[in-house]
């Protein structure tokens, strides 16, 4: 069955680490269409994998695959239909995690459940995965683990607009930040943002466009209130709106993510003790690059 058949297609897009240039690719092509990505892949029977994953990466792009409801396809990242199949057997009930019983922090015997975060997930980071420990919600321990990774990262392949690209990176994690938020519209526009950056428009041009939207961002009560106890993310995302500033401006910015062996670590300390919901804005506020985790 081609993509026709659905009459408003929500595709769930899954990116491998060397995946961000046929990511940035389909969502320019949703943005044409008209068309929103599902958040989950239970909203759809339309899959799209960006880049080439890895093994691991692989067999779990699978299991999400094979539990989507048919009529299902594959697309590429031209939003192509690329064809699928439904041969593959329903999950088994031993894939899923059972409560065990422990002390919490007070003392008290709660049940403990181990929740897998990714690596296939909405507006998460290519190729990570974090297992979390929870009591109630609370996060009780959690360990992260890059199951895919590339050699190098596609925010450093061009040097001619050097700081324009990195200002063009930071869009993207704001993006993701916003919509994890729940803040749509002005996740579309950082990315239409991040879009114009890659495309050549004059910096300007951006400053001018980009000014609004960082005020607009930095001002919303409602944003810093959802954030506004969340670990380091209100700061770290008030760094990436001025780092961007500064790029638009001819500056090059620090340093934009940490690397991957300093982003475990962050991750660790940060998840320790945060709910679940927190979980989310704290790993996209990080927002770990595993393009360069190859090179640690």
């Amino acid at each position: 069955m081609g993509l026709r058949a659905f009459a408003t297609p929500r595709p769930f897009v899954v990116s491998a680490a060397d995946g961000t240039a046929d990511r940035l690719r389909v969502e320019a092509g949703l943005r044409r269409r008209g068309w929103r990505a599902a958040l989950s892949p239970a909203e759809t029977g339309m899959l799209v994998v960006c880049g080439d994953p890895g093994d691991a990466l692989a067999e779990a792009i699978e299991v999400v695959w094979r539990d989507m409801p048919e009529p299902r396809v594959r697309a590429s990242a031209d939003l192509a239909e690329v064809g699928g199949d439904g041969s593959r057997p329903p999950l088994e009930l031993d894939e899923v995690s059972m409560a065990d019983r422990a002390d919490d922090r007070d003392g008290l015997r709660l049940d403990v459940l181990h929740v897998p975060l990714g690596p296939v997930l909405a507006h998460w980071p290519a190729g990570l995965r974090v297992d979390l420990t929870l009591q109630g919600d609370v996060v009780q321990a959690a360990e992260v683990t890059a199951v895919d990774t590339a050699s190098g990262s596609f925010w450093d392949e061009d040097g001619t607009r050097a700081p324009t690209r990195q200002a063009a990176r930071r869009l993207d994690s704001v993006s993701r930040l916003l919509r994890v938020a729940g803040w749509e519209a002005a996740g579309e526009r950082a990315a239409v943002l991040r879009d114009d950056a890659l495309a050549g428009v004059p910096d300007d041009v951006l400053a001018k466009r980009f000014g609004p939207f960082a005020r607009r961002v930095g001002r919303s009560r409602a944003l810093r209130w959802m954030i506004r106890d969340v670990a380091d993310v209100q700061e770290r995302l008030d760094g990436r709106l001025r780092d961007i500033g500064a790029a638009l401006e001819g500056r090059r910015p620090g340093r934009a993510r940490e690397p991957w062996r300093e982003a475990v670590a962050v991750l660790t300390s940060l998840l320790d003790g945060a709910g679940l919901a927190e979980a989310r804005l704290i790993v996209a506020g990080l927002d770990p690059d595993l393009g360069t985790a190859a090179d640690g």
